[in-house]
């Protein structure tokens, strides 16, 4: 890898500085609040903070992203100071583990593999690490936590279904009724989808049922179905099968 950059040794700096602010909060003597916290506790803050980092980007405003994405980092930094006084993890742990795995996802540019040509390739060469690392079998949904927000749970969920080439929801999927949006602007698109999924939740509430209660269930009865269809592979994984057979499994666990 080439030498540290000077931005990097700043953000390394700066990264140090604020660990060693947390550090002293939570020292005694310092901040009885702060020293009182656990990763229980600040569970919703982290939750509320993340929420308002979406916000800030929505916004399109760099200062407001800036300062959300420093209370992201704040409740890191806390957690991991947590854990240092527990002897399981720290801060540079932390970074050194997440910087290990980023190296080994990314062979085409840190090892010996062809560069990548498109990102779709990165994501599939991503998807078969992450099976390595799992000891060669890996569910491409159990991992998703099902305390998403329904509809961002449902949109993770069959974005893996897709990648792996399952006929899914192609075979399920009604007709979009604002049509096509192709050629439109993503602003354009956002909005007639937006648009779309207010209408279909308004005929659910209007039918006495609970839009989000029915969209989980929809989403972990297909999160299930893809469990059962690994299972039946064996040691076989979905996404590397040749179309008739992974619709074969498909179609047999339905």
């Amino acid at each position: 890898m080439s030498s540290e950059s000077d931005q990097a040794k700043a953000a390394g700096e700066a990264f140090a500085e604020l660990a060693a602010t947390v550090e002293l909060l939570r020292d005694p003597g310092g901040c009885p609040w702060d020293s009182e916290q656990t990763h229980v506790s600040l569970r919703p803050n982290l939750l509320e903070e993340t929420y308002e980092t979406l916000e800030a980007i929505d916004s399109g405003d760099p200062k407001a992203l800036e300062e959300e994405l420093g209370d992201i980092v704040t409740q890191i930094v806390f957690h991991a100071d947590m854990a240092r006084r527990e002897d399981n993890f720290d801060a540079a742990s932390i970074c050194n583990t997440v910087r290990e795995k980023l190296i080994r996802r990314h062979p085409h540019v840190f090892g010996d593999e062809d560069a990548a040509d498109d990102s779709a390739q990165v994501v599939d060469r991503w998807e078969a690490l992450k099976r390595v690392d799992s000891g060669g079998k890996r569910s491409i949904v159990a991992s998703l936590p099902s305390a998403m927000p329904a509809l961002a749970y449902s949109s993770s969920v069959q974005r893996r279904v897709m990648r792996a080439g399952l006929p899914w929801p192609e075979k399920h999927a009604m007709p979009l009724a604002f049509g096509s949006i192709e050629g439109e602007s993503l602003e354009a698109g956002e909005e007639r989808a937006g648009e779309y999924l207010m209408a279909v939740a308004r005929q659910v509430h209007a039918a006495g049922i609970d839009a989000e209660t029915a969209l989980r269930k929809a989403t972990v009865g297909l999160r299930d179905h893809v469990v059962r269809a690994e299972e039946a592979a064996g040691d076989d994984v979905l996404a590397e099968m040749d179309d008739a057979d992974r619709s074969r499994i498909w179609d047999g666990t339905e």
